[in-house]
């Protein structure tokens, strides 16, 4: 029998619920970039500016420099969509939460349906580009909410027909995919915590995921083309969840990144202009 003294207590946890996303949706609206802050002791150069962190550009092709690795983040949804366009919700996966941001989704697809345990058997993931065929190991044992949403939103087509709208040649070699929109701001609708940094290394054939900030994790990825500079400094922060890496398809990633970037720029879209055709991920059980 439901009380009344229990049904105030869902209305107030319902109303902080609202509050929460209502607040998150507002803080990645006024963020309009993601950030790949730079670890400390590294100090990148570049147009005669010091840069404490490289900020990679939802909106265009050229690399912004900041002064502070606290400076602006961007949404991984799209900006487009107010608040009131999706409706505050969460799910919980095992210990895996995953809530509304309150941005609508760049392509349909749901949260994660809810459940008392998250599968943490092995994964493969296979991204078939127009370039050729990547796979990877996802370790759904050390990030398995990230391994399931990514489940969630690759069952859902979410990645098909996408394009991997940047690529980064000075100081971090990255290929970022996994926004529909191309505009570096689309995502799920949902976010979720990080996993799986402690002692992150960002090299060559890593998988990790790109975010606005501590647990903004959506739908962008962002694959190491190539080892950290000669010095062996590892230009990223431990910010990002390494999701897995690539097992198979090096040289295609080779292929598609060795081009550079168009218009000769160290932070923009590829020139090779790849595209996601269809992306898998399928789980042992």
């Amino acid at each position: 029998m439901v009380t009344s003294k229990t049904r105030r207590q869902r209305e107030l946890a319902a109303a902080r619920a609202m509050r929460q996303a209502e607040r998150r949706a507002a803080a990645l609206r006024r963020r309009r970039r993601i950030t790949v802050a730079v670890s400390a002791g590294v100090v990148v150069a570049l147009g005669g500016g010091i840069a404490g962190a490289l900020l990679l550009s939802g909106s265009d092709s050229t690399a912004t420099v900041s002064a502070s690795p606290a400076a602006s983040a961007a949404p991984a949804a799209s900006a487009s969509a107010s608040p009131s366009a999706v409706p505050a919700a969460s799910t919980k996966v095992g210990p895996c939460t995953y809530t509304s941001d309150g941005q609508q989704p760049s392509k349909p697809v749901s949260l994660p349906a809810a459940a008392d345990t998250v599968d943490r058997s092995p994964a493969t993931m296979v991204i078939t580009t127009n370039k050729g065929t990547i796979k990877a190991t996802l370790d759904a044992a050390k990030a398995p909410c990230t391994v399931h949403a990514l489940l969630t939103m690759a069952n859902a087509k979410f990645f098909d027909s996408t394009p991997c709208h940047r690529e980064t040649t000075q100081n971090i070699f990255v290929l970022q995919c996994g926004d529909p929109t191309s505009s570096g701001s689309g995502g799920p609708g949902f976010a979720y915590a990080n996993e799986n940094t402690d002692g992150a290394k960002y090299t060559r054939g890593v998988i990790a995921m790109a975010n606005a900030g501590a647990n903004t994790n959506g739908s962008q990825f962002f694959i190491n083309y190539k080892d950290p500079a000669a010095d062996g400094v590892q230009a990223l922060a431990t910010n990002y969840t390494v999701v897995g890496k690539i097992t198979e398809g090096l040289g295609v990633l080779d292929a598609i990144t060795s081009p550079g970037v168009d218009g000769g720029g160290s932070d923009g879209v590829p020139v090779t202009k790849p595209q996601i055709t269809s992306l898998t991920v399928t789980q042992t059980a």
